[in-house]
């Protein structure tokens, strides 16, 4: 009867265990379940076929083989970013609809203070990252100024005599730009474009003294020689550009760029949220994707979703008592 009793709670004490560990095995299967059956979208703030666009999909269709969902993109553009933030805001916390986050993200509050009507921070579950970029300070090759430096010089010799361009007003290469005029001391004058060639066609010919504007439109430039590079915005030094300072080093502390991530909207369970961190993680770390990602000058770095929530915190409070002190408006 003993011996009985022995093998009867040995029983029950195995089939506890496997339970305990086919449970644990399949966190993420019961994560996935919590998902609506069906594809996930991520909502891009921009027109199809530019950088968001492109990089949504190599990172989304990554994400869908580990998933095993299909994935779908959809473009909510306009407003620099505030439609896309507004319907991934309100749309179902349940991971089948996620935000496309760019840099812009964190200017929306600033910018749109008057008219927004979601919260940049508190609406959404940040994911991860799925790289950092740098922006690219760039002249002709003709232009007087040679060196970062020597443009700072010039500028201080004539306020207001050198011009900028950027895609346009309240857009974050505007912002740079302000923050480099507001750290260095400088008056420049600010010409936005509708998009970033004609801009940058403009500096090339010497219409525009400089020009702020990210790697994937500014560096074939810099390569065929149509375009001097003379600082990056944030360190370390870009891999393409060895050569090229950040502006960190004429004035210790001043990291500024943008960067390209992945949110969900708030509420969404954190299990769902954690599968989909690691989803993102995977995709980040692939070698073809990291390839294509440099390619176009965007620096891999994946995050936690706190550390993600975090810098996108940062980047509003800084930005939005900028646009504030200037007066910027969309």
């Amino acid at each position: 009867m003993i011996e009985d009793n022995v093998r009867a709670t040995r029983r029950r004490f195995l089939k506890s265990a496997a339970a305990f560990a086919a449970l644990g095995a399949s966190a993420p299967a019961l994560a996935q379940a919590a998902m609506p059956a069906g594809p996930f979208s991520i909502i891009i703030p921009t027109a199809a076929g530019g950088q968001a666009d492109v990089v949504a999909r190599l990172i989304g269709n990554k994400m869908s083989e580990t998933l095993g969902r299909p994935l779908v993109i959809e473009a909510k553009a306009g407003a620099g970013g505030l439609f896309s933030g507004q319907y991934v805001a309100k749309a179902e916390p349940n991971g089948a609809t996620l935000l496309f986050v760019t840099g812009a993200h964190s200017i929306l509050p600033g910018i749109h203070r008057a008219t927004i009507n979601f919260d940049a921070v508190k609406d959404f579950e940040f994911i991860s990252t799925i790289s950092t970029v740098s922006f690219i300070i760039s002249t002709s090759p003709g232009f007087a100024a040679k060196t970062f430096p020597q443009l700072i010089e010039m500028s201080k010799k004539s306020p207001g005599m050198i011009t900028y361009s950027t895609v346009g007003a309240g857009s974050t290469h505007h912002l740079i730009g302000e923050l480099l005029q507001k750290t260095f001391g400088v008056k420049w004058t600010h010409v936005p474009y509708k998009g970033g060639a004609t801009g940058l066609m403009d500096v090339a010919a010497d219409r525009v003294s400089v020009a702020i504007d990210t790697p994937v439109t500014t560096l074939p430039l810099v390569q065929n020689g149509t375009l001097r590079p003379l600082a990056v915005s944030q360190e370390p030094r870009m891999p393409q550009l060895p050569d090229v300072p950040a502006v960190s080093e004429f004035s210790p502390g001043l990291n500024v760029g943008t960067y390209l991530g992945l949110a969900a909207p708030a509420r969404t369970p954190r299990p769902i949220v954690e599968l989909l961190n690691k989803a993102m993680v995977a995709a980040v770390a692939d070698p073809i994707v990291q390839q294509r990602l440099a390619a176009i000058g965007s620096a891999p770095q994946s995050s936690t979703p706190e550390a993600f929530a975090q810098r996108v915190a940062r980047d509003v409070e800084r930005w939005t008592a900028l646009v504030t002190e200037l007066n910027i408006t969309n």
